[in-house]
């Protein structure tokens, strides 16, 4: 089993060490086999050790299906105007897309990485409060399907490709026949299910405690008992804020919170939401490990949200001291 922590290039990320070595020290004090790194452009990589990334995560659009399916009217509706679709996309065709994640796929592979991971999910900004979707399960994975099957054709990649689950419209994991339809309609051998552990609590509001969270996450996998081998990663978190987005959901359906015309005001609005939603803390139930010996993954990753290098050790420890406790 490969362990991890999430790692990106943004300066507030980077500003926390002082060059390759103190990210090698930062790994091997935290008893860490390396890092999953998400790529940010614009920023800089000269101080990332590179040897030390196993997996790469990446890029999420979280509304991308009118780009690709080419919608123009609610591709206006969403972002106003086809520049500022440029502007998040960096493209106005379903091209776009598959040109944008080859290139990230060429060099997760250029640096050897063993897997890399990809968002099964579509969401537009208002249905990130009230989460009432435009588009269904099945037509994400179906069109998410197509577009995997695109970006990784006559492509001869060595790393895993792994499809996360969120709690939007897509791949939830709370249901099987979905979750089998998406694996058997890609067309690359080395696919499999990264498990956030954290999304998937989200697709229960009713949950108070981290040992419900691990019951019902137990309770999902047992229906899937035919494919759990093909759950080869987990990032490992835990959120239980199910109150907050019910009290978003009656905010935003009385009128209390009133979205912006804007799209990148709108956005802005949305993202302090999602951090308030998605924490990204320690998992320290009891039965947390017995959880993780359940799927035994191949790729573990300790994903959390900190502010600072010392909050991300603090959760690194706590996590550790988890597992040790637990074990014996």
């Amino acid at each position: 089993m490969i362990i991890t922590t999430n790692f990106n290039n943004t300066l507030d990320d980077m500003k926390r060490y002082h060059g390759k070595e103190d990210i090698r020290r930062f790994c091997r004090d935290n008893h860490l086999d390396g890092l999953e790194y998400m790529r940010f452009p614009y920023y800089p990589e000269d101080q990332i050790p590179m040897d030390m990334v196993q997996g790469i995560h990446l890029s999420s659009f979280e509304c991308w299906m009118d780009l690709w399916l080419g919608n123009q009217k609610a591709l206006l509706d969403e972002f106003g105007s086809m520049k500022t679709v440029e502007q998040v996309y960096g493209g106005t065709t379903p091209e776009t897309l598959i040109r944008h994640f080859q290139k990230e796929l060429d060099f997760a592979e250029t640096l050897g990485v063993k897997y890399v991971v990809f968002h099964v999910s579509e969401v537009k900004v208002r249905e990130s409060f009230t989460r009432r979707f435009c588009y269904t399960d099945h037509e994400v994975i179906s069109a998410a399907s197509d577009l995997i099957n695109e970006i990784l054709r006559n492509r001869e990649y060595t790393f895993d490709f792994l499809m996360e689950n969120l709690w939007w419209a897509g791949l939830t994991l709370t249901k099987p026949e979905i979750t089998e339809e998406l694996l058997t309609n890609i067309r690359y051998d080395k696919t499999g299910i990264m498990l956030d552990t954290g999304h998937l609590l989200h697709t229960n509001l009713d949950l108070r405690a981290q040992s419900e969270g691990v019951d019902y996450i137990l309770q999902v996998l047992d229906q899937y008992q035919n494919i759990i081998d093909k759950i080869w990663g987990i990032h490992l978190q835990q959120s239980l804020t199910g109150d907050v987005a019910r009290l978003l959901q009656k905010q935003i359906n009385r009128g209390d919170i009133m979205l912006k015309k804007d799209y990148w005001e709108r956005y802005a609005q949305v993202y302090p939401y999602v951090f308030s939603l998605d924490q990204h803390k320690p998992f320290t139930d009891d039965k947390v490990i017995s959880m993780v010996e359940k799927i035994n993954p191949k790729y573990l990753t300790f994903e959390f949200i900190t502010k600072s290098r010392a909050e991300h050790e603090q959760y690194l420890r706590e996590q550790w001291a988890a597992f040790c406790r637990f074990q014996g």
